[in-house]
């Protein structure tokens, strides 16, 4: 008796026409949109608008040391560049020629003469010194080096006690 029941509440409802609907003409449409209060909301006048503008004397190009093999180049923070040897000045900060390109590509086409080192939070800031064992091994390298965080260029401050080890190498 149940199953008959639902077949036939099924079966109503398979057979039911479906409704007729009531197309929209333009001045129903029109007068459905009048109704709206959001219609009714007053928009700011172009005039109003706040012009953004970039600080005056601020440039990414003049916050960033340029780095360059001849056909590509690429950006790093001032102050990413920990240790450039005599041999390599001619690849910083020269005029980009080239295409360019991300720091992790740049670094992967370029890792024969470009080194990094990663350094912490505390060593960028300078509140910690970076070892100079790592200034030694620098220098025997004879690659350009770039302080990194997380694979990333980041700027290290430099103390005057790190500085003049440096400059001692």
């Amino acid at each position: 008796m149940k199953a008959t029941l639902l077949y036939c509440l099924l079966a109503a409802n398979a057979f039911a026409a479906t409704p007729v609907l009531v197309r929209v003409t333009p001045e129903t449409l029109v007068s459905l949109q009048a109704k709206d209060p959001m219609i009714r909301l007053i928009k700011p006048a172009a005039t109003d608008e706040v012009k953004v503008s970039r600080p005056v004397n601020q440039s990414i190009i003049k916050d960033s040391t340029i780095l360059h093999d001849g056909r590509n180049w690429t950006l790093v923070p001032n102050g990413a560049v920990v240790f450039l040897p005599e041999a390599l000045k001619s690849r910083v900060n020269a005029k980009p020629v080239g295409n360019l390109l991300q720091w992790s590509d740049f670094l992967t086409r370029n890792r024969a003469w470009i080194s990094t080192n990663e350094v912490t939070f505390d060593q960028a800031a300078g509140s910690e010194e970076i070892p100079a064992a790592n200034a030694e091994s620098w220098a025997k390298q004879g690659k350009l080096v770039i302080a990194v965080h997380q694979r990333g260029p980041i700027s290290v401050r430099v103390s005057q006690a790190t500085a003049s080890n440096l400059k001692q190498q």
